[in-house]
């Protein structure tokens, strides 16, 4: 299987015919809650591999210690993230969800399996971070990982 071979199964399995561009090609998903996501799709052909991203959007920079802790300990053996690991973009500050899987991962699981999980659990966090950003001071200590949404 090759990258290409990937994307021509979500072509195939969404309808839609999806461009790659210098081993790139972007997708906007829907996940199951009704929202949509962008995400990013990378062909690392010489690892075998595709890189899943997504940008999440900016943190509040009022409760930026509250919320890294909470994407800290989501990303600890990958509790809360579906097996993908959350960051901050070094060149935007916003925050970025990434996941790694060799081609043959994709090929056993199916990549549009892969991939819609990836959209529901970036669509998630993503929320989660519009919550900080408009949850009122006084509920920074009700604000957790939205532990029953992810998909491990």
């Amino acid at each position: 299987m090759t990258f290409a071979d990937i994307v021509a199964a979500l072509s195939k399995e969404f309808g839609i015919e999806i461009e790659i561009e210098e081993d790139t090609c972007a997708m906007r998903a829907e996940a199951t809650d009704g929202s949509s996501v962008t995400i990013l799709i990378q062909g690392l052909e010489d690892k075998g591999a595709v890189l899943m991203t997504a940008d999440l959007g900016l943190p509040p920079p009022e409760r930026l210690e509250r919320l890294y802790r909470v994407l800290l300990e989501a990303n600890d053996l990958f509790r809360n993230t579906a097996g993908a690991t959350l960051s901050i973009n070094p060149d935007t500050g916003n925050v970025r969800l990434q996941r790694y899987d060799t081609f043959g991962t994709l090929e056993e699981a199916g990549p549009s399996t892969v991939f819609l999980a990836f959209a529901d659990s970036a669509a998630v966090w993503r929320q989660l971070i519009a919550d900080f950003r408009d949850a009122p001071p006084e509920e920074d200590n009700d604000m957790t990982a939205p532990h029953d949404a992810m998909l491990v």
